[in-house]
């Protein structure tokens, strides 16, 4: 599948970054306005009609999947320790929210299938990131929540690792996939291909350092999804470059820059 036919899928008549606007993607959920990658932010994205949201996924020493950006719960919780040698029921026992105020306390590091669950009551769309390297035992875990909770065509995939996004292709071929890059690299087409994304998405820096070769990504019929912008700035040097969505922590400034540009009389 490109990404072409991934939008055809949906029923998105206008190319982003092409046809129409590029695409706005909450980046940790709303994270410029409540605490990253909880219940609280994904539902401030969704509550100002983000067209995706991006969270990031690691795994418990149980192997549940959890919603969180470190391999630790020591930044954005109130507890400490690696996840990957807790339960999931004592990560959820974390406060992932008063770190950012008082307004806040109470929410907790999701599971995975727990998010799933509160999209399918009340929509949104998820651009979902495998954090480090997951064996193909553990993106099954993913992959089952994804089935059971009939979430498939809601969903996007992107990753850094290879052997992460082979697994996904093979156990869960329905779900678009994307090849994340901080820099691009020199065989990154040809790895596309073999890993059948519709995607590539590189940082702002990496986009604007081997801007031929994201072109060429472009001209393949790859999305191209540019993370994270924050600089009305650098916003406006990506409009027209026929990239398809900005990744940025506040959604709403984008929103509202994005608007005086397309909507304007």
């Amino acid at each position: 599948m490109r990404f072409a036919e991934y939008l055809r899928a949906q029923r998105v008549a206008a190319a982003p970054g092409r046809d129409d606007r590029p695409w706005v993607i909450a980046h940790r959920g709303y994270s410029g306005a409540a605490p990253e990658n909880t219940l609280a932010a994904v539902d401030a994205a969704r509550a100002i009609g983000c067209d995706f949201i991006e969270v990031d996924l690691g795994i418990s020493g149980d192997g549940t999947p959890m919603v969180l950006h470190d391999s630790t719960l020591n930044r954005t919780t109130t507890a400490t320790g690696t996840i990957a040698q807790m339960s999931d029921e004592r990560i959820s026992l974390a406060d992932a929210g008063s770190w950012l105020g008082p307004g806040f306390a109470g929410q907790r590091v999701p599971k995975l299938r727990t998010l799933l669950a509160d999209l399918a009551e009340h929509g949104g769309r998820l651009l979902l990131e495998f954090k480090d390297d997951w064996s193909p035992g553990a993106v099954s875990q993913v992959a089952a929540d994804i089935i059971e909770t009939g979430m498939a065509d809601r969903i996007i995939i992107q990753s850094f690792s290879v052997r992460t996004l082979e697994a996904a292709r093979d156990l869960i071929p329905m779900v678009p996939r994307c090849l994340l890059r901080l820099m691009p690299r020199d065989g990154d087409v040809e790895l596309a291909h073999a890993l059948e994304v519709i995607g590539y998405n590189p940082s702002e820096r990496g986009f604007f350092a081997r801007r031929q070769l994201a072109e060429e990504f472009m001209e393949l019929g790859f999305g191209m999804f540019v993370w994270t912008v924050d600089a009305p700035a650098v916003w406006e040097r990506l409009l027209g470059s026929g990239i398809s969505a900005i990744i940025t922590n506040h959604p709403g400034r984008l929103q509202g820059y994005l608007a005086a540009k397309y909507d304007a009389v």
